[in-house]
């Protein structure tokens, strides 16, 4: 959200405050905390509780859950995955009671988000899939859906689907692009860019992390920054741009400790203990995956566990210890087959079945409702023009009465003639030439 919009928020919410407690103060406080949300989480949770509370003491339902939504966003990007879940199904009961699909959409997003930074896909995808389809039900703008195709890329591109990702992300940027919403194009730019990194495609990958990266440290957005710091830097390790790297691996980390965001801690020291340990500085390399691993295991964030086992296996590959690499590898190897089995791998090939299905069956459904319109205008058409060409041709009339000679051979006034083949009805009056010869000049004609 621009600065300026942000600092609206404020000025509407000091007027607010300096009078008696209302719903227009509890709407106010949800806005700016949501708009707060990648800026300075803190103040966002405070204004997010004081919501909800005034909320509760008012009894207004709907501000209650948006409150919920955005504590429960609050915590997933602090990495804090159970509560975020808890404020989640909270901010759910409550738009389901209120019937409202629009915050429903909203939640399911938030709940698929929290499911994907765990390394759930295929749970994430059913959520971001049922958002999406709740979205199109309440007919949400083009914006809204190109964000849920946003979402439904990233998880793609996580399970290296790649040119289905790919085909979400053009879907989406085509959008994006166009409303010019920085905030969103920082997003775009970025997974664009982890898109180019996954297929090697490294100086394309390290063009739109930059991209993104100019956005999110010109609107200060202290978490978007750290995330994509942390992926330019490997792209920048690829390109054997070391220094460059550990630049934006040390960045990232302090980053990443300013907002309480642990995951993102433990993402970026794996990074720079991977690059220590290429760079034979081993103890260090310790140091930074040792604290990684750590991280992920606490949160139980399993996919990140992984990515860390992989990488302590190479470290301790490298210092000579092969009991210790063998030991990690195989609770790598256990790890990965739990998390990625195939039971999970069918559903997300069965959720995208699903998925294509519907979008087939939604285009013939528009396709059928368009042809039924283009009958129905078509039938229109016919019988106007039907009724058009009755009153076209000769018509045999005659020169004296001027009756005219019907398709049957009978004569009728001019006027019953037409008033039967057309809409027209006649009225009755008398021309001026005609009152002169009737009545004399001076009389005035009046219609009947």
């Amino acid at each position: 959200m621009p600065a300026e919009e942000i600092i609206a928020l404020k000025e509407d919410l000091e007027r607010l405050r300096s009078g008696p407690e209302c719903s227009e103060l509890v709407e106010a406080l949800n806005k700016l905390a949501y708009a707060e949300l990648h800026f300075d989480p803190e103040k966002s949770e405070a204004l997010a509780l004081e919501a909800q509370n005034l909320a509760k003491k008012q009894g207004i339902l709907i501000e209650q859950a948006r409150s919920f939504t955005t504590l429960g966003t609050l915590n997933l990007e602090a990495g804090n995955f159970a509560e975020a879940m808890s404020y989640c199904r909270k901010s759910m009961k409550t738009y389901e009671e209120l019937g409202d699909k629009e915050g429903m959409a909203s939640v399911h997003s938030t709940i698929a988000a929290a499911y994907k930074a765990q390394g759930m896909i295929d749970k994430a995808l059913e959520h971001f899939h049922e958002s999406l389809r709740q979205n199109q039900e309440i007919g949400a703008d083009k914006d809204e859906l190109a964000r849920c195709h946003f979402n439904i890329g990233a998880c793609y591109s996580a399970v290296q689907r790649l040119d289905l990702a790919q085909t979400s992300y053009e879907y989406t940027r085509e959008i994006w692009e166009e409303s010019g919403d920085r905030t969103k194009l920082a997003y775009l730019y970025h997974n664009i860019g982890s898109l180019f990194g996954k297929k090697e495609e490294l100086d394309s990958a390290r063009e739109y992390f930059q991209k993104a990266l100019d956005i999110r440290e010109d609107m200060g957005n202290k978490t978007g920054t750290a995330s994509t710091l942390a992926n330019l830097g490997i792209m920048h390790e690829k390109l054997n741009d070391i220094e460059s790297a550990l630049s934006c691996f040390s960045r990232s980390i302090e980053l990443y400790k300013s907002v309480g965001n642990r995951r993102g801690v433990a993402y970026a020291s794996s990074f720079i203990g991977a690059t220590y340990t290429k760079l034979g500085r081993l103890d260090e390399a310790e140091e930074f995956i040792g604290k990684a691993l750590e991280i992920t295991r606490n949160l139980k964030l399993k996919d990140l566990e992984i990515h860390c086992l992989d990488k302590i296996t190479d470290l301790y590959e490298a210092k000579g210890d092969l009991k210790k690499a063998l030991m990690y590898s195989l609770e790598r190897n256990t790890n990965l087959e739990e998390h990625m089995n195939e039971k999970s791998i069918e559903k997300i090939a069965l959720l995208q079945v699903q998925f294509e299905t519907e979008k087939k069956e939604r285009e013939a459904e528009i396709y059928r409702l368009k042809n039924v319109d283009l009958s129905t205008k078509n039938d229109q058409l016919r019988e106007a023009m039907a009724h058009v060409k009755k009153l076209q041709g000769m018509l045999p009339i005659c020169a004296h009465c001027k009756k005219v000679r019907d398709d049957d051979g009978y004569w009728q006034q001019i006027e019953s003639y037409i008033s039967d083949h057309s809409g027209a009805r006649f009225s009755h009056g008398i021309c001026p030439e005609c009152s002169v010869k009737l009545f004399g000049k001076g009389y005035i004609p009046k219609l009947s």
